[in-house]
């Protein structure tokens, strides 16, 4: 599905949804891919975090009620998901640069308007993954895990990725030149299943919240595959892996990690690395 089309049918999605709960799992779901793809995609192609928009969204509805319904304050706040009047009312004056209150007297009523995809001609399209080898030196992560099953069949991959944006935008952690990571922990691999965890490169000393997990990636020596947007993750690791022993490299007994660089830096080129340990 072309990344507009898939844009399109995430922001129908969202629009249907504003007075629910919302999560990444389920809007990356209905656009038909995974949910770090679909983050850096909607911040590529609209300027906005998903987090920012959803939030920007429910601002505009409930400033349509302020204007155009008797409803009390609190009432409005409660229906568009928040959790009392002081954080709409806060949430209001950052998007409007007034009170709730004062914007319903107002005479000059502008509710914000929704987007629609943006198409991107400029990106370019390449079908194929380009081979190389990594050295890495050592460096340190922290995410949250979760278990899972080979491909995410579950889905329990694709609500990790949710919950660990979630968080991250919470703890305002998001910045344009931050790498994610989704580490395969080989370690873990028993009976089909492993532990999978999202993740944020951070400095050894960097204090992390409560709930989250810091790891130590040792250096290695990688295979390394740039995914583009065509190949499945799943074709992805299979095609790394296939084509890595085909050179006759041995793999190593250590994580397979996807590397999510420029969190908003052309997604649709190159979706992510991965990296293969090989010896």
């Amino acid at each position: 599905m072309p990344k507009e089309q898939s844009l399109q049918k995430a922001m129908d999605y969202i629009e249907k949804n504003l007075t629910g709960d919302i999560s990444y799992y389920d809007i990356a779901r209905e656009a038909g891919i995974s949910v770090p793809h679909f983050y850096r995609l909607f911040k590529r192609l609209t300027g906005d975090t998903v987090g920012a928009y959803i939030l920007r969204r429910r601002i505009s509805l409930a400033a349509n009620d302020l204007a155009d319904s008797n409803k009390s304050i609190v009432s409005i706040a409660l229906e568009y998901g928040f959790e009392s009047h002081d954080v709409f009312t806060r949430a209001f004056k950052r998007v409007y640069g007034m009170s709730p209150s004062k914007y319903r007297k107002s005479s000059t009523l502008v509710p914000l308007k929704r987007l629609t995809a943006i198409s991107d001609q400029s990106v370019e399209d390449e079908n194929q993954m380009k081979f190389s080898l990594l050295h890495t030196e050592g460096f340190v992560v922290a995410g949250l895990e979760c278990r899972a099953v080979q491909w995410d069949s579950d889905g329990a991959i694709g609500k990790l990725w949710s919950e660990f944006l979630a968080c991250l935008e919470k703890i305002q952690l998001i910045q344009d030149k931050v790498t994610m990571y989704g580490i395969c922990e080989h370690e873990t691999c028993r009976n089909g299943g492993f532990t999978y965890m999202a993740a944020i490169g951070i400095d050894s000393g960097t204090e992390i919240p409560p709930g989250m997990t810091k790891k130590y990636i040792s250096p290695q020596k990688f295979f390394q595959a740039s995914v583009p947007d065509r190949i499945s993750t799943p074709d992805a690791y299979a095609g790394a892996i296939g084509y890595a022993r085909s050179l006759g490299y041995t793999l190593e007994d250590n994580d397979m990690i996807e590397v999510y660089d420029g969190i908003f830096q052309d997604p649709d080129v190159n979706r992510f690395r991965l990296l293969i340990p090989i010896m």
